[in-house]
C-alpha cells in the first residue's frame, strides 16, 4: 500500500511541476506583440520631470504608462519595465502632483492627519481622458516617439485636511 502511495505522489508531483519548467507561463504566452515607445513631455517649454504618462487604448485592451525623468524623457511599459505598448490608437493623460502630508505628532495614526493637501503641477485637464486633448498612435512596426507639449497654469491647491489650528 505504501508503494502505491509513493508512486501516486511521485506522478502527482511530476504532473504538477511539469508546467513550471518552461520559460513563459500561460499569461506571458497570451501577451500581444509590443512596440518600443519613448517620448518627452514638456510643460511651458521646459522638461517635465516625475510626471506619469498614461496611454488609454481606444478600442483595445492594454494600457501603457511611464514616468518621466529629470529631462522629461519617458519609456512606456505595458507588462514589464520598458517593454513598450501595443500598436493602436490611444488617448493620453499626464499627471504630476505635489502632495503634502503632516501627521499628528501626538498620534501619527490619527485620521485625518494634521494637514494634507494636493496640487496638480500642470493644468487639471491633462489628467482626464475626456479633457486632455492628447492622443498617440503607436505603429505596428518599428519604434514610436511621442512628443507631448503641455501649456497653462498649475492646478489649484486643494486642502484635504487642516487641523493645525485645533491643537
Amino acid at each position: 500500500m505504501n508503494a502505491i502511495k509513493c508512486v501516486l505522489l511521485s506522478v502527482g508531483c511530476a504532473v504538477m511541476f511539469s508546467g513550471c519548467s518552461t520559460s513563459q507561463d500561460k499569461w506571458q504566452k497570451k501577451r500581444p506583440p509590443l512596440v518600443k515607445v519613448v517620448g518627452i513631455v514638456t510643460f511651458n517649454g521646459e522638461p517635465l520631470s516625475k510626471a506619469t504618462v498614461a496611454l488609454h487604448p481606444l478600442g483595445g485592451n492594454y494600457a501603457a504608462f511611464g514616468q518621466s525623468g529629470s529631462n522629461g524623457r519617458f519609456t512606456l511599459e505595458t507588462f514589464e519595465p520598458g517593454d513598450g505598448a501595443v500598436a493602436g490608437n490611444y488617448a493620453v493623460t499626464v499627471t504630476k502632483a505635489k502632495l503634502e502630508y503632516e501627521p499628528d505628532p501626538v498620534n501619527p495614526d490619527t485620521k485625518p492627519p494634521l494637514y494634507q493637501s494636493e496640487q496638480s503641477m500642470i493644468p487639471d485637464t491633462y489628467s482626464v481622458v475626456a479633457t486632455s486633448g492628447l492622443t498617440a498612435t503607436i505603429p505596428s512596426t518599428g519604434n514610436a516617439d511621442i512628443n507631448l507639449s503641455l501649456t497653462g497654469q498649475p492646478g489649484e491647491l486643494k486642502i484635504i485636511a487642516d487641523r493645525r489650528n485645533n491643537r
